[in-house]
Order: C-alpha cells, then sequence, then structure tokens
C-alpha cells in the first residue's frame, strides 16, 4: 500500500489523493453535495461562489461523477476569471486536471496542472506550488517518465525543507522511494522510505507510520529478504490495529500470508490469510475476500489438498463475478487452470485457460493508454524548428530521386541494345547446357535434401531433449512447495498446535530459497539450449534490462501464468502482477500490445 503519489490542493488544504485507490468515504461526499447545492443557490457571483464550485467539483469527482464534477470545474473557472480570483481559478485548473487525471488524459492533465501551477508562482502560494509539483510529478510517474518524476519531487523537497513543512518532507521523501523502486534502486528506496518514517514518527502520525513500514516491507520482499518483509510487515499491522484500520489490516495481514507462501510455510499461510479472510468477512470488503480465498486455494493447490483448493477458487470466483472486477476473475481462472492440470483434468483446464486468456484480453484492451504525450506549451520552438527541417529534407529527398530516375533512365538506354546482344547469346549457350545442368541439378538436389532432413531429424532431436529438460528443471523448482500435508479450513483446526514431525518439516521449507544463483544458471543453460541465440538477441535489443527483468522475460517465453511466475521466483502474485506492469512501461508497450507476443518476437 503506497502513500499517494498525486495529490489535491483545494482552498488552501492538502487532501490526499491516491492514484491506485480511491479511499474516500462516498456516503459523505453525497452528502455534502446535497448541502453544498442548497448553499450555491443563495450565492452572489464572488469569491464564496468559486469556492462551493470547486467543492462541488471535488466531491463530485470523488463519486466519479465526473460529467458533473468537470462542469462544476469549469463553472468555477469561468466565474473566477469574471472577477479575478486568481486563488478560485487555480484551484479550479488543479480540480479539472485530477478529472483528466482519472480519465486518463494526461496530456489535459498536466496542461491544467502547470495552468494552475503558474498561478500558484504568480501569487507566492507555497502550498499550492508545492500541491502543483507533487501532482505534475504524479502524472510523469504515471506515465512512466521517471526522471520527470524525481525532478519534480526533488523541487518539492528542497521547497518543504527551506519552509520547514515537515509533512510535505515526508511526502516528497516517500514518492522519492517509490520512484527508485520502480527504478530497481532498492538502496536508495529505503534510504528516503526510513527518511519518511523517522519524519512521521517525530509528528506522530499513525496512518503513515503504517503505510511507511508496509513500504518498507515490500522492499525487502522484492529483494528476496523475507525475514525483513515480515518484521515490518508484522510492525505496520500493529500500527494500523491501533488505529483500528481493519480493510487496512485485512490487505497487511494477507500481505503476510504471501510472504509465507513464498517461504513454503503454507500452514503459516493459510493461517494470516484466514486472519484476513475473517476480518474482510466481517466489515463487508467482498473484494478482499475474492482475492484471499483464490490465494488459499492456491496454497490448497500446492499441498495437493485439491478438493479443499477447488472449494476455495470456486467461491473465489463467485464473489469476483459479484463484485465484477475482471482482475480478479482472471486471477482465479488461472488458479483454475494449475488445479484441474494438476488433477488430471485437462478439459476442464484448457477451458478455464480459455476463460483467464479472455478476461486477461480484456482488461488489457480496456481504455486507451495515452502514453505518448507532446507537451505542446513547453515545445513551440522545437517543432516548428523541427517542421522545417522536416520540408527541407523532402524537397532534398525529391530532388535527389528525380536525378537518379533520370540518370537510371540514361543507363538503361545506352545499355539496352548491349544487354539484348548478350541475351541473345546467352540464350544459345543455355539451350545448349540446360539438359546437362538439369540431371546435375537433380543430383544435387536429392543429395543435399537427404543431409538437410539428416540434420533437421537430428535438431528437432536434440531441441525435444533440451525442452524436456527445461521444462523437467521448472517443474522441479515449482514442485519445492508441494511439501506440506493438508489443512482443513476450520478455523479451529488452525488453532491446533503443530506436532515436533512437522515443526521440523517446516523449519526445513523455511531455510528452502527458490531459484539460486546456481538454479538460475542451470535454468540459463537449458534455456539457451531450447532458444538459441535468445539471450544475444535480448541484450542487443534491451540493453538496458535489469537481471531480474531478464528472469521475468524467460519465464513469459515459457509461457508459464502469473501465479507460476511467483512460485518459481519466490515472489508474491502481486510483485509479478507489478513487475510485468513495470516492464510494459519500460518497453513502451501500449494497452494494446501484449506482452507475449512482443516476447516471442525476440
Amino acid at each position: 500500500m503506497k502513500r499517494p503519489v498525486l495529490i489535491v490542493f483545494l482552498l488552501s488544504s492538502l487532501l490526499p489523493y491516491p492514484v491506485f485507490a480511491q479511499q474516500y468515504k462516498t456516503v459523505a461526499a453525497t452528502r455534502t453535495i446535497d448541502s453544498l447545492y442548497v448553499v450555491l443557490k443563495t450565492q452572489n457571483d464572488d469569491t464564496n461562489k468559486v469556492n462551493t464550485l470547486n467543492k462541488l467539483s471535488v466531491k463530485h469527482e470523488i463519486l466519479s461523477n465526473f460529467d458533473s464534477s468537470l462542469l462544476c470545474a469549469e463553472s468555477a473557472q469561468a466565474l473566477a476569471e469574471k472577477i479575478r480570483f486568481k486563488r478560485g481559478l487555480a484551484d479550479a485548473f488543479r480540480n479539472i486536471s485530477i478529472i483528466y487525471f482519472r480519465l486518463s488524459n494526461y496530456q489535459k492533465a498536466l496542461e491544467y496542472q502547470f495552468k494552475s501551477f503558474a498561478i500558484d508562482k504568480d501569487i507566492r502560494d507555497r502550498p499550492g506550488i508545492i500541491a502543483a509539483l507533487i501532482n505534475i510529478g504524479g502524472i510523469y510517474y504515471t506515465l512512466g517518465n521517471y526522471s520527470k518524476a524525481l525532478e519534480c519531487d526533488f523541487k518539492v523537497l528542497t521547497i518543504a525543507q527551506e519552509s520547514k513543512d515537515t509533512s510535505a518532507i515526508a511526502d516528497a521523501c516517500c514518492n522519492i522511494g517509490i520512484i527508485y523502486e520502480e527504478q530497481g534502486n532498492y538502496s536508495r528506496e529505503l534510504e528516503y522510505l526510513f527518511k519518511a518514517l523517522k519524519i512521521d514518527i517525530e509528528k506522530r502520525n499513525k496512518e503513515n507510520i503504517a503505510i511507511d513500514l508496509d513500504d518498507i516491507g515490500e522492499s525487502y520482499l522484492v529483494q528476496g529478504d523475507y525475514p525483513k518483509a515480515l518484521e515490518y510487515d508484522f510492525k505496520a499491522v500493529a500500527q494500523t490495529q491501533e488505529l483500528g484500520d481493519k480493510d487496512v489490516i485485512a490487505t497487511f495481514l494477507g500481505d503476510i500470508g504471501n510472504i509465507y507462501c513464498k517461504q513454503d510455510d503454507y500452514a503459516r499461510a493459510l493461517e494470516y490469510n484466514f486472519k484476513a479472510v475473517t476480518i474482510a468477512r466481517e466489515i463487508g470488503d467482498i473484494d478482499e475476500v475474492a482475492i484471499l480465498y483464490s490465494n488459499t486455494g492456491e496454497v490448497y493447490t500446492k499441498l495437493k489438498n485439491y478438493k479443499q483448493a477447488k472449494t476455495f477458487l470456486d467461491s473465489a470466483l463467485a464473489f469476483s463475478k459479484k463484485t465484477g472486477d475482471r482482475k480478479y476473475i482472471k486471477v482465479t481462472y488461472a488458479n483454475l487452470t494449475t488445479l484441474d492440470s494438476a488433477t488430471g483434468n485437462y478439459k476442464t483446464a484448457y477451458d478455464d485457460y480459455k476463460k483467464y486468456m479472455a478476461y486477461r484480453d480484456s482488461i488489457v484492451n480496456q481504455g486507451t493508454m495515452q502514453m505518448e504525450i507532446s507537451y505542446e506549451f513547453e515545445k513551440k520552438e522545437d517543432s516548428i524548428r523541427l517542421e522545417e527541417d522536416s520540408i527541407r529534407i523532402e524537397y532534398e529527398k525529391e530532388n535527389i530521386i528525380r536525378t537518379a530516375e533520370i540518370n537510371r533512365k540514361k543507363i538503361l538506354n545506352n545499355s539496352a541494345i548491349v544487354i539484348l546482344t548478350l541475351t541473345i547469346l546467352l540464350t544459345l549457350v543455355l539451350i545448349n547446357r540446360q539438359q546437362i545442368k538439369r540431371k546435375k541439378d537433380k543430383l544435387f538436389f536429392e543429395k543435399e535434401t537427404n543431409l538437410l532432413l539428416l540434420e533437421k531429424y537430428q535438431m528437432e532431436g536434440e531441441l525435444a531433449n533440451a525442452k524436456a529438460m527445461l521444462d523437467d528443471y521448472v517443474k522441479n523448482i515449482m514442485e519445492k512447495n508441494s511439501l506440506i500435508e493438508q489443512f482443513k479450513v476450520d478455523n479451529e483446526e488452525l488453532k491446533e498446535e503443530v506436532d515436533e514431525k512437522r515443526s521440523e518439516r517446516l523449519t526445513y521449507l523455511n531455510k528452502t530459497t527458490i531459484l539460486t544463483g546456481e538454479d538460475w544458471n542451470k535454468f540459463k543453460e537449458l534455456f539457451e539450449q531450447v532458444y538459441k541465440g535468445f539471450f544475444i538477441r535480448l541484450k542487443e535489443k534491451l540493453p538496458t534490462l535489469t537481471q531480474a527483468e531478464v528472469r521475468l522475460i524467460c519465464l513469459t517465453k515459457l509461457s508459464l501464468g502469473t501465479k507460476q511466475m511467483a512460485s518459481i521466483l519466490g515472489v508474491s502474485f502481486n510483485t509479478i502482477k507489478v513487475a510485468r506492469h513495470r516492464l510494459r512501461k519500460k518497453l513502451n508497450l501500449s494497452e494494446e500490445d501484449s506482452l507475449n507476443d512482443f516476447v516471442e518476437s525476440i
């Protein structure tokens, strides 16, 4: 759970605005809208009315009523311009930017955020300047332009430090840490996350402390340091329990369950999954119940308790379809595919896999992500210069083509007679030799065909053998997760003491690592035998890939599912999703582009 990367500045107060999740109280927003419309009817065309319109815009945006939100913000803009109320105009521009951001129109979002930023600088509103920079950085972050995002957040950090605004310092440090994580610079990420944590502890901001702790735990998890990841996730849970925020507690407990699953400690994985499920059901968080049931079904599949796995996965599918969340439906169908394959029910596995692919494709094709943004307000002179250069180059190109065409015609005319004479002579010679050559060619072709067929069979045999060895090796890695005995859903049974023999086995599994350096070298050796020259082509095409990204691409080449990748690499399902999302950004793939198709093209 990340602290917000994007915030809204409205009427001299900073409001949290998460990029990845809406955490507003919609009921309160609905009630406020009704009362604000009552107030609006009594107001004259003055600054108070501008403020009311801006407040209405925010409340509508909270409820995802984007048309109404945009109408109120544009009305506030028009009135603020009319009465020359700069503060209200800056707020209106900022609200319009947020609406376009929610609609994924990042060009418009940047355009209006820069308008707001210009006014904030003009009236020297330091909080407004900080908010605008954080918003601009958040948009660049979403677009994958991390250098621009870092530039904005470091500016925020400088301004906040000058004004001794500790809250803004903590927010900037947290954002900087998140961006460094995206770049794979975990040491820098932890440096800034710990700075944010120190400030939040000094300010006794318990909510942010919990988020900071969870972010630190996630960083250690990605790096494969499971003990550290558990340490900070448990601290995050303890902090959140003091706040009584049950939905966040359920999420953190589920994260802990995933960590134990990665360590092959299925007993504790189930224990914390069930704790999270109990809380999620209590507060009616169906989305969380769905993903927790799916995760639990996956654990039971690894335990070969297929009956329990089927029960949980069917329930997860029912809950996911009830909420209509396609990403959870997709995950559950992937887990069902694994279960059906493990039980030998290949026809059902194939049907589930087709449904998984259908939901995966629907998510990929949902909406149109505008990943290529042209910032005209920053590049007008460059655009004019480029246009002039383009016209000049096109003119020179036409001249070159015209001259080349004239020369070509002269050469053809001068050589036509010579070519005709040579053709006649060659034809006579060829007719003479044609029969002899045909016989020789036939014998040569038959010989070469036999040699090629023999070589082909040898290569196919070697390739099939290498492919089988690679498949067996991947399977052996994944089967490390099938050593724990069966457990039951009943919560009472989870409370029973683990006998000494089980405890010894769990201790052994806790020390097991997945895909060590030796494993990876063996995997690469087998992979290269199947896909010869793959790593060379990958390095030439994508020289800046990290080692983790190379591993992810290799597993994608093997057409493995997300859960299978998570099992092999020893990370969480969410980590694989994040890693695939980052890889797609790094490869500049649009929502319509398939990562699998891209990898297959290498």
